[in-house]
C-alpha cells in the first residue's frame, strides 16, 4: 500500500477463532499481539523473539499478524497495478476474465475498458466501468487461460478488502487487489495447513474472512518445488511463503524476482535447530523489514536464541511475566483451557530431586570420569582408545541411569524381547577388557574403570535402587497424568514388562521424543540427563518435575539447575518485569568453594563433546578414503551419518526416507534421514547389499505374490512410467539435472534442478509430482504420446500408489505390534506376507546419536542407508 504501514490493535477490531473456540479475549494472547504490532511499528529493520506457553493460540496470532504486515509493507497500490497492464493481458474483475483494453475518459469520467468475449453465436463485448469505484477490483491475471468467457473462474467475494479496510482504517478503495509483498515462513505443512482451514476471523457486522481469504499461500518443498495452498484465481505470486527449512527459506529470501520479501517468521524449535547456523545470517539482512522467531519457552534453543540476538526484542512467558500479564479464561473451550493450564505449570512449576540411596557414589563417579580423561589425553593407539572411550562412557550412562535390574535388561536381549538391537552389558564388559590389554601407558586407568564398572554391574544386576523408589514413588502418587521420562526407546520395552507401568494415565517416553504441548500432574525423569525436547531443568508441561538422582548426579545437576534459573532472572529483566525472589543457591555466593566442581564440570563438557565427536570420526575419514577411490563404482551422496546403540553406524543418503517405528503410538512413518532424532527406531532389512527401505521391499513381494488388485499393478507400472521416460529422455539429449529444469521452466514450470534429481535418482522415493500440471509440463517436454494424450490417469497412478504405500507403512506398524505380542495375522491375508517380512527379515535399531554433514559426501552406493558395523568402516 502506498500508505506507511498502518498500527493497528489486531484483538481490539476483530474476535479470532479456531475450530469455532474463541481465543482472542485471553489477557496473555492481547498482549503477544500488542507485542507483536510494536515490533512491527519500528522504523528499520527489526528482529524479535517469542518464547510462549506452547498454545497454538500463538501460532494462530502470529499468521495473521504477518500476513497483515505484508499488506501493509506493501508499496503496491492500485494505481501502479493498472500502470503494469498492457493492452490484450488478461485480468480479472468480479469473478470473470477480462482482456484489458486500457483507461477511457467519457464525460469528464475516466473508466476502465474491459473486453470479453462472445458465446455461441454472440461476438464480444465491451465493458465501460468507473475507475475510482473499481479500482482496486482489478487483478492481473496469471494463469495459462486465454479465454475470457469466465469459465473456470471459482466465485470470489470482496471480504479481502473489507477486512483489510477494517483493521487498517484505510477506504477499501485504497486495499490493491494483489499485495507485492511476501513474507517467508518456516514451519511444518501440516501445521500451516490445520491453522489455515481451522483460523476464522469475526469482524464489524457478522462478518468473517479465513487467512487465506486475506493472503495467498503456497509450500515449497525441500527442492524448491512449489505447491498452492488454497485458492489463488489470478495465479499472483503467494503471500506466504511456506517451508520447512531454513535453507529453502534462505533461497526464497534471496529471489531477486517476483514480489519484494518483507519478513521472515520462523516456528517451532525443529526448525531453528535444524538451521541455526543459515539462521543466524537471515536474522542480520537489513532488507527484511522484520525477521520473528517463535519457540516454546522451554525449547532447547531458547537461551541460544536470545543470547545471540542482543538487540532484539523480546516476548517471554516467564513465571514473573505471566503473574503480571495474565488472567482466568475469559472464554471456556478446549483452547483456553489448555493455555491456562500451561500458565499454571509455569507460574507453579517445581523441580524438586529425589536422591537414591545406592547405585555410584560422588567419589567412585569422579575418579571414573578421571581415568576416562587421562585416556582421552593419552598417545594410545586411536581407533582402540576411541573405541574403549564410546563403550565405557555409554555403559556408565546406562549403569547410572538404569531404572530396572540389569537382569531384565539382560534377559530381554537373550530372548530378542527388545525391539531394537542392544549389546549385552556383560559383553561390553569383555570388549572393554580385550581393548586393555593393549592399552600400553594407560592400561592401569583402563582397568581402574573396567572394574569400577563392573561393580556397578553387579551391584544393580538383581536388584535396582532407582526401580524401587520409582515404583514406590507411583505406587503413592494420586496424580492422574504423568509423564515417565527415558533416556533411550528400549528402557520402554523393559518396564512395560511390569504391570504397574500400564496404570492408566502413565506415558513412558524419551527425552528426544517428549512432547512439551502436552500437560501432565508429573514428570518424572529417571536420571541427569536431556534430549532435544526434554530438559528437566526447563520443562514447563507440568507443575510438579520429580528427578531421581543417585548422588553422583546431584553435583552437576544441581549447577544446571542454578544455570537455569540464572538465565531466567536475565530474561526477566530483559523483558522489563520485576524479579522478587532470590536465589537460595549456595553455589552463587560460594565461587571459590565451588571452583573444583567447575573445572571437573569443564572437563566433563570436554570430554562428552569428545566422545560425541569420535563416535563418527572414523566415519567421517572413511567417507572421505571412499569418495577419493570411488572410481567407477556406483556412488551416492551421503548428507548425515548415525550410531545405533548396538554400536552399528549408518550411512545417510541424501533423499532416502528412513522407516520409522513408533512404540508410544504403535505406528510407522517414513522421516528423511535429516529429521531423524536420536530414540528413534529405525526399521531395516537384514539382507545384506540392500539400501532399500521396507516400504519398497514389501511393495515388490506384493506385487510379485499377485496380492495387489489390477488397478494398483495399473497404477504401479504408470507412476514409473514418467520417470523412465524422463531418464530416457535425459540420455538421449545427454542433458543435467539443470539442463532439463530449464527446459521445464520454458514450459512455465517452476521446477528447480534439486527437484529433477530427487525425482530420478536411484534411492528417491518419490512416487510423482503433486500437481498434474507439472506432469503436463513433463510430457509436453518429452512429447511422449502417452503421458500427453492422457496425463490425468498418470496423475491419478501416483496417488494410488502413494495410498498404497501409506497402507503398507499402516500395516508394518501392525505387524510389529502383533510381533511383540504374539500374535499371528490372519492366514492368507495381506498382514501375513507383511507380518513374514517383519518376523524373517527385518531387524529395528535405535538411533543414539545422528550428525548432518556441512556438505554431501559421496561414497560408495552399496554402504548406504544399511547398518554397518566397526570392522567394515576400518581402513
Amino acid at each position: 500500500m502506498t500508505n506507511d504501514k498502518k498500527r493497528f490493535c489486531l484483538t481490539d477490531k476483530c474476535d479470532i477463532y479456531f475450530e469455532n473456540s474463541l481465543i482472542s479475549k485471553e489477557l496473555i494472547v492481547k498482549k503477544y499481539a500488542e507485542f507483536f504490532m510494536s515490533v512491527l511499528s519500528g522504523n528499520g529493520h527489526s528482529v524479535s523473539v517469542a518464547l510462549h506457553t506452547g498454545s497454538i493460540c500463538f501460532d494462530i496470532v502470529s499468521f495473521i499478524m504477518v500476513a497483515l504486515a505484508s499488506v501493509s509493507f506493501d508499496r503496491t497500490n492500485s494505481e501502479s497495478i493498472i500502470d503494469s497492464l498492457n493492452e490484450g493481458d488478461i485480468v480479472l474483475f468480479r469473478n470473470g476474465r477480462y482482456r484489458w483494453r486500457g483507461l477511457d475518459f467519457r464525460d469528464g469520467t475516466q473508466y476502465i475498458t474491459l473486453e470479453q468475449d462472445g458465446r455461441g453465436k454472440n461476438g464480444k463485448t465491451i465493458s465501460w466501468i468507473p475507475f475510482e469505484d473499481n479500482k482496486n477490483l482489478i487483478k492481473p491475471y496469471y494463469g495459462t487461460s486465454s479465454l475470457t468467457d469466465g469459465r473456470g473462474i471459482r466465485r470470489q467475494d470482496n471480504k479481502r478488502a473489507d477486512f483489510i479496510s477494517h483493521i487498517l482504517g484505510v477506504p477499501v478503495t485504497e486495499v490493491p487487489s494483489v499485495t507485492g509483498a511476501s513474507v517467508v515462513i518456516v514451519t511444518e505443512r501440516d501445521t500451516f495447513a490445520r491453522l489455515s482451514k481451522g483460523l476464522r476471523i469475526s469482524y464489524g457486522d457478522n462478518m468473517s474472512v479465513g487467512l487465506l481469504d486475506i493472503v495467498t499461500a503456497s509450500y515449497y518443498a525441500d527442492s524448491g518445488e512449489e505447491y498452492q495452498l488454497g485458492n489463488n484465481p489470478a495465479k499472483t505470486e503467494p503471500v506466504l511463503k511456506i517451508t520447512r527449512k531454513i535453507s529453502t527459506a534462505r533461497e526464497l529470501v534471496l529471489e531477486k524476482h517476483g514480489n519484494t520479501t518483507v519478513g521472515l517468521m520462523v516456528i517451532g524449535a525443529d526448525a531453528v535447530s535444524n538451521g541455526a547456523s543459515e539462521l543466524i545470517d537471515l536474522l542480520g539482512r537489513k532488507t527484511l523489514k522484520f525477521s520473528h522467531i517463535a519457540v516454546e519457552i522451554d525449547s532447547e534453543c531458547a537461551k541460544d536464541i536470545i543470547e545471540s540476538q542482543g538487540g532484539a526484542a523480546v516476548f517471554a512467558c516467564t513465571r514473573e511475566s505471566l503473574l503480571q500479564n495474565s488472567l482466568p479464561p475469559q472464554e471456556i473451550n478446549n483452547l483456553t483451557l489448555e493455555l491456562d493450564r500451561q500458565i499454571e505449570n509455569i507460574v507453579n512449576n517445581t523441580v524438586k530431586t529425589e536422591i537414591v540411596d545406592g547405585g555410584c557414589s560422588w567419589e567412585n563417579f569422579r575418579k571414573i570420569k578421571e581415568a576416562l580423561y587421562a585416556i582421552k589425553n593419552s598417545e594410545w593407539n586411536d581407533d582402540n582408545k576411541n573405541s574403549f572411550l564410546i563403550k565405557a562412557y555409554s555403559l556408565l550412562n546406562l549403569l547410572i541411569t538404569a531404572v530396572f535390574p540389569i537382569e531384565k535388561l539382560e534377559k530381554a536381549i537373550e530372548n530378542g524381547m527388545l525391539k531394537a538391537s542392544v549389546t549385552s552389558p556383560a559383553i561390553r564388559i569383555r570388549e572393554l577388557r580385550d581393548l586393555a590389554e593393549n592399552a600400553e601407558s594407560v592400561e592401569y586407568h583402563c582397568i581402574y574403570v573396567i572394574d569400577a564398572l563392573e561393580q556397578l554391574y553387579k551391584s544393580c544386576f538383581a536388584d535396582c535402587s532407582k526401580y524401587n523408589a520409582l515404583k514406590r514413588y507411583l505406587e503413592s502418587s494420586n496424580a492422574e497424568k504423568i509423564a515417565l521420562v527415558v533416556p533411550k526407546a528400549y528402557y520402554v520395552n523393559i518396564l512395560c514388562e511390569d504391570e504397574i507401568f500400564y496404570r492408566r494415565g502413565i506415558t513412558i517416553v524419551t527425552a528426544n521424543r517428549f512432547d512439551n504441548s502436552v500437560c501432565y500432574d508429573e514428570i518424572i525423569a529417571i536420571g541427569d540427563f536431556c534430549g532435544k525436547r526434554f530438559d528437566p531443568v526447563k520443562c514447563r508441561a507440568a507443575e510438579n518435575v520429580i528427578v531421581l538422582l543417585y548422588e553422583c548426579e546431584t553435583h552437576w545437576f544441581k549447577y544446571k539447575k542454578y544455570k537455569a534459573e540464572t538465565f531466567e532472572n536475565k530474561l526477566n529483566s530483559r523483558i522489563g518485569v520485576i524479579q522478587d525472589d532470590l536465589f537460595d543457591d549456595d553455589l552463587e555466593n560460594n565461587e571459590d568453594k565451588n571452583n573444583d566442581l567447575i573445572s571437573f564440570i569443564d572437563e566433563e563438557v570436554g570430554l562428552e563433546k569428545y566422545i560425541n565427536n569420535i563416535s563418527i570420526l572414523d566415519i567421517n575419514k572413511y567417507t572421505s578414503n571412499v569418495s577419493g577411490n570411488a572410481g567407477d563404482t556406483l556412488t551416492s551422496e551421503v548428507c548425515a551419518i548415525g550410531r545405533f546403540v548396538s554400536d552399528e553406524q549408518v550411512l545417510f543418503s541424501k533423499y532416502y526416507k528412513a522407516v520409522v517405528f513408533d512404540s508410544v503410538t504403535g505406528t510407522v512413518s517414513e522421516i528423511a534421514a535429516e529429521s531423524l532424532s536420536a530414540g528413534d527406531q529405525l526399521v531395516f532389512l537384514k539382507r545384506d547389499g540392500y539400501a532399500r527401505n521396507m516400504v519398497d521391499y514389501i511393495y515388490e513381494n506384493l506385487q510379485i505374490s499377485g496380492r495387489l488388485s489390477s488397478d494398483v499393478l495399473d497404477a504401479t507400472e504408470k507412476a514409473s512410467y514418467w520417470k523412465d521416460i524422463l531418464r530416457e529422455y535425459k540420455v538421449i539429449y545427454d542433458l543435467s539435472y539443470r539442463d532439463i529444469a530449464t527446459r521445464l521452466q520454458k514450459l512455465g514450470s517452476s521446477l528447480q534442478e534439486a527437484s529433477i534429481r530427487q525425482w530420478l535418482i536411484e534411492e528417491s522415493h518419490i512416487v510423482g509430482p503433486r500437481d498434474e500440471i507439472t506432469l503436463r509440463h513433463i510430457a509436453q517436454l518429452t512429447q511422449d504420446p502417452y503421458l500427453l494424450n492422457d496425463t490425468h490417469s498418470y496423475f491419478e497412478a501416483c496417488r494410488i500408489v502413494r495410498r498404497q504405500r501409506k497402507e503398507i507403512l499402516e500395516l508394518i506398524g501392525k505387524a510389529i505390534l502383533d510381533k511383540l505380542r504374539g500374535h499371528k495375522p490372519p492366514i492368507g491375508s495381506i498382514l501375513e506376507i507383511v507380518y513374514d517380512n517383519v518376523e524373517n527379515l527385518s531387524e529395528i535399531l535405535e538411533l543414539a546419536t545422528l550428525n548432518l554433514l556441512e556438505e554431501p559426501v559421496t561414497v560408495s552406493a552399496n554402504l548406504i542407508n544399511k547398518p554397518i558395523t566397526d570392522w567394515e568402516v576400518t581402513i
